[in-house]
């Protein structure tokens, strides 16, 4: 048999072991994979601004996003997310702001942090860029070296 099969074969035994013979409640993400949730949830967001810029050619300020009516539904009830906002902090930035919540368990205190988002754009496309005042341990790699550079 090929061996990359048994491999794959013995690995997935493995974490189905895991995930039978130990209680789900002890299962915890970690703190980096939950505020990931977070960026991840403003994916809808990052799309509706590449929209509008490709409709009007430029990126909405606060302002702007309130009169085009667009309307993004994410729920936040189980993540460490606040809320997401776009232009009060620039044309077209994507704020997430992050909350402790009593149902989550998290080591360190996030409350009041924030990732933004920042489109650039380069010829055809957008390109974004991100900043945090959140713990540069929770911050995506690519985040984390522009966060030390400012």
């Amino acid at each position: 048999m090929n061996k990359i099969l048994v491999i794959l074969i013995l690995a997935v035994i493995v974490l189905s072991w895991n995930f039978v013979f130990t209680d789900s409640k002890k299962i915890e993400l970690t703190d980096s994979a939950k505020v990931l949730q977070g960026l991840s949830m403003a994916l809808k967001y990052k799309m509706a601004i590449k929209e509008y810029w490709k409709a009007t050619g430029s990126l909405p300020d606060a302002e702007a996003w309130q009169k085009s009516g667009k309307y993004i539904e994410v729920d936040l009830s189980k993540s460490l997310v606040n809320n997401i906002n776009v232009g009060a902090d620039g044309a077209g930035v994507i704020s997430v702001y992050f909350t402790n919540k009593e149902v989550i368990n998290v080591e360190k205190d996030i409350e009041g942090t924030q990732i933004i988002l920042i489109p650039e754009a380069k010829g055809e496309r957008l390109a974004w860029t991100c900043k945090g005042n959140i713990d540069v341990d929770y911050l995506p790699k690519k985040c984390q070296y522009i966060s030390n550079e400012n």
